[in-house]
Parts: C-alpha cells; structure tokens; sequence
C-alpha cells in the first residue's frame, strides 16, 4: 500500500467523510497583539508571497441549546460577506492534528439569498423562518447533509435553533503558489460577542496566523505532495515570531466557556 493510500484510509477512518476532496488541511498560531503588524510585514515583504486581499466579514455560530456541535468538536456557522448581503452556511467536522496540522472535513453551501431580509425580526438568535434541515436539503450539497448527520445525528442537526456568538473579522489573505497547489497565509484579528438578553457581551479579541494548504478541485495528492513545503514555510516564520500552536478554531476559542 502506498503513502498516499495509507494516509487516505486514515482520513476516511478519522474523519467519517465520503469524499476526500473536503478534506482541509491547515496549522492555527495565536499571535501577540504587539507582533501583529511586524508579522504582516514579513509576510509582505517575503520572496513568493502575494497579498491577495483584504476583507472584513462575519461569522454567527450556530448549535443546538445545549451545544451539541460544541461538544462534538465541529462548527456551523453563517457567514456574512459583502456587507452581510451574501450568507453561506459553512460546516467543519470534528478533525485531528497530526505534526501540527489540523486535519478536518470542510463543507459550505451556496449563496442564502432568502436569508437576507430588509426587516430582521430579531432572529438572530432563533430561527423563524429557516432551518438548518431545509438548508441542506435546499441549498447544500448531499455530501454536506450526509457529514452532518452521520457525525452529529440527525435529531443534534434538527435541534441546532441558536446562534448566540457572532464573530467579526479582519483579514489579511495571502498566497504562494506550489504549482499544482497553493498556500493561502492569512492574519486575522477576530472579536467575539455573545448575544445576551440584555445585549452584546464581549467575549474575546484575538489574532491568529492560519496557512491552509489548498489545490485546484481539491485533490488530495496535490495537497499532500507539498505539504513539507508548507511545513518549510511555517518554520520559517516561526525562526522570526513567539507563535503558540493554536488547538481550537475560533468557535470553540470563543465558546469553550460554556462548556465549564
């Protein structure tokens, strides 16, 4: 059996998906807030690395009441671009780090045009006229629907009705190209709300270096026959930076309280 073919059953084994190419392979490092902008200028001026974009959006994480999803270790959430006129809903499934990677399933819908609404009728806590079980049958991929299910059960994903935390973000995008793949280095400043009875309450402001490492179509080979080139380029920034391996994503970063 070759590498590839090992590793591959390792993914299905570890991460219960049907197909590999939603597989994301990326590696978190919380960065200091004093090291943000010497950090983005070394990603700006290194040989090879192309600033792609910058942009501001927001995330509104969804669970159950009881925090099914938190406690599995997965994450749903609407996110909001374009100045909250595009919505998707995106799903990362429980995942595992193996030689500081984080490796994990990775699903999103098409664009939610009907979530959009002049009038807000403040359900941005409960869902009126929406659910989580019509959006994946309506807008979303089988495969999608089918991860969910089989990692939550479909009574956890007919029970996902809040969406109390809500995360906006600044990001700064990059890329280096491999050839059959790319890295996609990004610097992120993230603060967290949660929505109370009585208004927002701040939970977190944060920064986080994250390098994904991505192909055309998603082919996993692409993606694994550059990895140490990924790993190469980590090193190196971390010769010039105090960066701490981040464990969680932003989600349980931000809600891990809860589980206390």
């Amino acid at each position: 059996m070759s590498r590839l073919e090992d590793f591959s059953n390792l993914l299905f084994r570890k991460l219960a998906i049907d197909d590999l190419h939603f597989v994301e392979i990326e590696c978190k490092k919380r960065v200091a807030p004093e090291e943000a902008a010497a950090l983005k200028g070394w990603l700006g001026d290194r040989k090879g690395v192309k600033h792609q974009k910058s942009a501001s959006f927001f995330d509104q994480f969804l669970d159950t009441p009881s925090f099914d999803l938190l406690k599995k270790g997965a994450s749903l959430r609407l996110r909001y671009k374009k100045n909250g006129t595009a919505v998707y809903l995106q799903y990362k499934g429980p995942g595992f780090t193996k030689d500081g990677m984080l490796y994990r399933s990775e699903f999103s819908s098409e664009r939610l045009d009907k979530l959009v609404r002049e009038e807000s009728h403040h359900d941005m806590v409960k869902f009126t006229d929406f659910s989580v079980d019509a959006i994946l049958k309506d807008h979303a991929t089988a495969e999608m629907g089918t991860a969910m299910r089989r990692h939550l059960g479909a009574r956890t994903v007919r029970r996902i009705t809040s969406g109390p935390i809500i995360a906006l973000y600044q990001k700064e995008k990059y890329e280096v190209d491999l050839g059959s793949a790319f890295l996609e280095p990004s610097l992120d400043r993230v603060s967290a709300f949660y929505i109370a009875k009585r208004g927002l309450h701040a939970l977190s402001t944060f920064c986080e270096f994250e390098n994904e490492i991505k192909a055309e179509g998603g082919s996993l080979e692409d993606k694994l026959e550059h990895l140490d080139e990924m790993l190469d380029f980590n090193r190196a920034l971390e010769k010039k930076f105090d960066l701490r391996r981040e464990p969680l994503d932003k989600y349980h970063r931000c809600a891990s309280f809860f589980l206390k």
